[in-house]
């Protein structure tokens, strides 16, 4: 079993943004969210990164997926 990250909610002020597998951003579509030494990279279908968040992270929801 593998942990896949679906969802990240991150705090900038006082504004709480959503970044989700399957949302747009930066003009791309979410295909997964890594996390790496801290930092959640956001990478499109491609496997090319779009962003990297390094906002603080107030929630991060996972789902437990069947690993090949």
């Amino acid at each position: 079993m593998e942990r896949e990250i679906k969802s990240i909610e991150v705090i900038d002020g006082t504004a709480v943004s959503t970044f989700a597998i399957g949302n747009e951003v930066c003009g791309e579509v979410i295909a997964d969210i890594i996390k790496y030494d801290g930092i959640f990279k956001l990478y499109n279908r491609k496997d090319e990164l779009i962003t990297e968040v390094t906002l603080p992270v107030v929630v991060s929801i996972n789902e437990m997926v069947k690993g090949d």
